[in-house]
């Protein structure tokens, strides 16, 4: 696989970003996306230090989550005060994917018109965006308008391609009821971003009987192999769309080894090797 691998640092405490930093460079990836608090915690003289740190770990600023950024389709808000200010800090540290997800409510009934006017305020944070030399990625996630195929697909439908392109994180695709390799497949010319971590069974089953509860859920996902994603199905599509650009391992509301976090990134660096990635 010809993709750059990465590590999200929402697997550590807040208060472990140091240590987090180290042990995602001491096994061997090349990048982290940093959660939105990062940019409220590290501001001003911290930003530089941040990004000498960075350096010395030889670890790249892949993507920052724009946390307080969630367009609904029953609101008018714009967020561009906001989004700039996420979008300023992953300039200064030299990153380049902003990520965002919609407010919206799963399975909600909106309107085409509340619709395309959520896009239409997405398409000019990725305006934005690209003329900051960056890029927006919206997140389908489970809980939000895109939980569901259906609801990924009006999003997208709603946005344009050359402002706000696609991140295709595949446990929670999976667990709102898509294919994730069908999503790589048809988005392909739009992916920008991808993030890998597995989905556990009775999060799925549960999911399947009783949404509202599945959304309540602490715990969802797990190491990379130890769960119901089809990883070699991901691949090929991958490979097929001809992806090249950034994998981050998102490992969230699971249940940590003995180990800590630390012990689950060497367990995803070894499925992440077996898979094909250079890692």
């Amino acid at each position: 696989m010809p993709n750059r691998v990465g590590y999200s640092n929402i697997s550590w405490p807040a208060n472990q970003l140091r240590q987090a930093l180290e042990t995602i460079s001491a096994l061997g990836y090349q990048g982290v996306q940093f959660l939105g608090w990062v940019r409220e915690s590290y501001a001003g003289q911290e930003l530089a230090q941040l990004k000498d740190r960075l350096g010395q770990l030889k670890l790249f600023p892949a993507a920052l989550s724009c946390t307080k950024v969630k367009p609904r389709p029953d609101s008018p808000e714009a967020f561009t005060s906001q989004f700039r200010e996420y979008a300023g800090f992953l300039h200064a540290l030299g990153g380049q994917v902003l990520q965002l997800v919609d407010g919206g409510k799963p399975r909600g009934s909106y309107s085409a018109g509340e619709i395309k006017s959520m896009g239409a305020r997405m398409n000019e944070l990725g305006k934005w965006a690209r003329d900051s030399g960056m890029m927006v990625g919206y997140h389908p996630h489970f809980g939000t308008l895109g939980e569901t195929r259906e609801g990924l697909g009006s999003v997208m439908d709603s946005t344009d391609p050359r402002y706000v392109g696609l991140i295709a994180d595949v446990a929670h695709l999976k667990l709102g009821g898509a294919d994730p390799a069908e999503v790589i497949r048809t988005y392909r010319q739009r992916l920008v971003l991808l993030h890998l971590k597995d989905l556990r069974r009775d999060a799925y089953d549960l999911a399947r009987r009783d949404p509202d509860a599945a959304r309540r859920m602490p715990i969802r996902f797990c190491e990379i192999g130890r769960g119901l994603v089809d990883f070699p199905a991901v691949t090929a599509s991958l490979r097929q769309g001809g992806f090249q650009g950034w994998v981050i391992v998102e490992l969230d509301r699971f249940v940590p080894p003995p180990g800590g976090p630390a012990e689950s990134a060497r367990i995803n660096k070894d499925a992440l090797r077996s898979l094909g990635f250079g890692i």
